[in-house]
């Protein structure tokens, strides 16, 4: 009898194998009430939408108006659409579906997110206000030149496309789930009424839809986030989400004790290095001070005050925004774990973006669950129409100025309109083609926006030594190498550039960020510096200080210090990291597993996460001591720096089983 066990158990694998070879998706369907209020929610905000953009179109009189909306909001009003502005469709969305993959690493991105507006109010908002321009193109071109200017207009359009394109796409998705319209219909219809409503109103448009979306984007995030916190046992606390989603932390231990790992993510297989932690600050909140969308909030501002005010608003609503972001996907993770998991059902990545409203409709009732459609459109189109416009003034005002010097207001208010809607429209045609994922264009325009406007803006601001040789030179390098990792993928040929595992282009931004600042500053040394009297007076003058002192913001020894810096953090980026230098001599771990005892073998049944350790009666036929093959996080990282652990003991020997699944990962 014992032997006929001991083979039943052999074969148990083998089974487990076979049913976990054809994996079960979960596919979402909306149901009837989700759909039908989804949109109704649409249209009526569509049409709120036009109607504001068309009303405001009355008050552009001149192109202070259109492109400033003539320097009127502030206070509360401009720090909710500064927060909508930044809040993209892919906070909704991409957001919780990278939560889901990424785990605790999400809790830096959140922080840079979050701290990028802190280090705007601290180094940027304040000088680019007393400038007073419109966008931080022209800021650029008195500062440094017309050439400059021209150069950063281009790196604007190629980060807005990319920025937009993500956008784009997941508008597109949202009308194809509640409509069942085909992608490139949905994209098309919403790409259009956002491009209308821009060129139509203007910034006057563009800042009244961003304060009324703010206040949608706040309702359809809070009100699902705390039923669903609620559902889950979260408690009183469910009614503050940042902190209701911390009473299902016990929960979260029993099912998945590796969520909480730093140095471990997707599900505790693939190891987490520092230096993702070092690459989040640099692409995302040196980033968000580089995006122009976001720049030129300030430039609506009517005073200083009020521009550091609209600065602590919107960073109150944008933490706010994504902690209840961060609390519905942790919320998700629970729920993918204990109950689609339970059911022998897997997420894929194209339906993880829609997680937020899979909860929604499980959790909630359906005039509640159809609230995430209207909060993701309302943040789509908010970002969308922001960079539009930024498209429409970098071009319409700033590269026609330039070429039209002596063109009257009413001119460059009609190449606004053109130029605003030809992006609108170049945008939708760049977005039939989308990327896989809705977060990867997005997060390589915050690359960008760090590689070339980031150091341009701080060292044209605080050092005077920073002139135009050296502003172009900068952008070019910024704009140019970011564009070709972009491309490449990480690499330069057959030089993998940059080696550090997942989500490798967060890190990228170390390098292309750094190699941007070090040759603004080695290339102006190099050419003298800034000689200009006059600029030199107004770079005092935007700091506040009434009388000029040549000798104020004009250190060559800080300067030098930035750029040594700067070299050694690229150096330090561009090196294999060696979490994952190792990594190709996983598989020689894995072999002795094989050998001594199929049962071992089970160890990649666990699609999703730890629950599924159901597989593990493979240990009691294997002989070696089974306990430590209830510790399958600790061994995803493991292998990858040690590939021979034979030596150590057989109990070692099922652990490496698990090593294919994070490699595949």
């Amino acid at each position: 009898m014992s032997r006929l066990l001991a083979l039943i158990a052999l074969f148990l694998p083998a089974l487990a194998l076979a049913q976990a070879a054809e994996p079960k998706y979960y596919v979402f369907e909306p149901s009837g009430a989700v759909s039908t209020l989804g949109i109704i929610y649409t249209l009526l905000m569509m049409g709120s939408f036009l109607y504001v953009g068309w009303m405001s179109k009355r008050r552009v009189t001149s192109s202070d108006d259109y492109f400033a909306a003539g320097r009127s909001f502030g206070g509360l009003s401009n720090g909710l659409a500064m927060s909508s502005n930044y809040m993209s469709l892919a906070t909704f969305l991409g957001f919780t579906a990278l939560l889901w993959k990424m785990q605790y690493y999400v809790v830096a991105l959140v922080l840079s997110f979050t701290g990028g507006f802190v280090l705007i109010s601290i180094a940027l908002a304040p000088a680019l206000r007393r400038w007073g321009k419109y966008t931080s193109m022209q800021f650029i071109g008195e500062r440094f030149g017309q050439t400059a200017k021209v150069v950063a207009v281009i790196c604007m359009i190629f980060l807005a496309q990319l920025y937009l394109i993500g956008q784009m796409k997941g508008v597109g998705n949202v009308f194809q789930v509640m409509f069942h319209w085909d992608y490139t219909t949905g994209l098309v219809v919403g790409g259009l009424v956002v491009t209308a409503y821009v060129t139509i109103g203007g910034m006057y448009g563009l800042s009244y839809n961003q304060t009324l979306q703010a206040i949608i984007m706040l309702i359809a995030l809070y009100i699902p986030a705390t039923i669903i916190l609620l559902k889950l046992g979260a408690g009183p606390a469910s009614f503050f989400p940042p902190f209701g989603y911390g009473e299902l932390v016990p929960q979260m231990n029993e099912v998945m004790s590796s969520y909480f790992n730093p140095f471990l993510t997707v599900n505790g297989t693939v190891p987490m290095s520092f230096k993702f932690y070092f690459g989040v600050f640099f692409s995302i909140a040196c980033g968000t001070m580089g995006l122009p969308h976001i720049a030129m909030r300030y430039f609506t501002a009517p005073s200083i005050r009020d521009a550091k005010v609209s600065t602590l608003w919107g960073t109150f609503f944008i933490g706010l925004v994504f902690f209840t972001t961060f609390a519905i996907g942790f919320a998700a993770k629970l729920y993918t774990v204990n109950e689609l998991n339970a059911q022998g059902l897997q997420i894929q990545p194209k339906e993880a973006d829609l997680l937020i409203v899979v909860m929604s409709q499980a959790l909630t009732p359906g005039w509640i669950a159809a609230m995430p459609v209207a909060g993701a459109l309302a943040a789509g189109f908010s970002t969308i129409a922001g960079l539009l416009m930024v498209i429409g003034t970098g071009l319409g005002s700033d590269i026609y100025s330039t070429i039209n010097p002596n063109a009257a207001d009413q001119s460059k208010i009609k190449m606004g309109y053109v130029f605003t809607a030809l992006g609108g429209l170049a945008t939708i045609g760049l977005a039939l083609n989308p990327p896989d994922f809705l977060l990867t264009s997005v997060i390589w325009a915050f690359i960008v926006a760090a590689s070339t406007f980031t150091p341009v803006l701080i060292l044209g601001i605080w050092w005077k030594g920073a002139n135009k040789a050296g502003a172009i030179a900068g952008l070019l390098v910024g704009g140019i190498l970011s564009g070709i990792l972009f491309f490449s993928k990480g690499k330069l040929g057959d030089f993998t550039l940059i080696d550090a595992g997942p989500i490798v282009h967060l890190v990228t931004g170390i390098f292309t960020m750094s190699a941007a600042w070090f040759t603004i500053v080695v290339v102006s040394l190099l050419t003298g510096g800034e000689k200009n009297e006059k600029i030199l007076r107004e770079i005092d003058r935007i700091h506040g200080w009434q009388n000029y002192d040549p000798k104020r913001y004009s250190s060559n020894t800080f300067a030098l210090v930035t750029a040594a810096f700067a070299l050694v953090l690229m150096i330090w980026s561009a090196i294999p990291d060696p979490t994952y230098a190792k990594k190709p001599e996983a598989p020689a771990a894995a072999a002795p597993a094989s050998t001594p005892a199929p049962a071992a073998t089970p160890a990649p049944a666990p699609a999703e996460s730890a629950p599924a350790p159901a597989a593990q009666p493979a240990p009691a036929p294997a002989q070696p001591a089974p306990a430590p093959a209830a510790e399958p996080a600790p061994a995803a990282e493991a292998p990858a720096a040690q590939p021979a652990p034979a030596a150590e003991a057989p109990a070692a020997q099922p652990a490496p089983a698990a090593q294919p699944a994070s490699g595949q990962q």
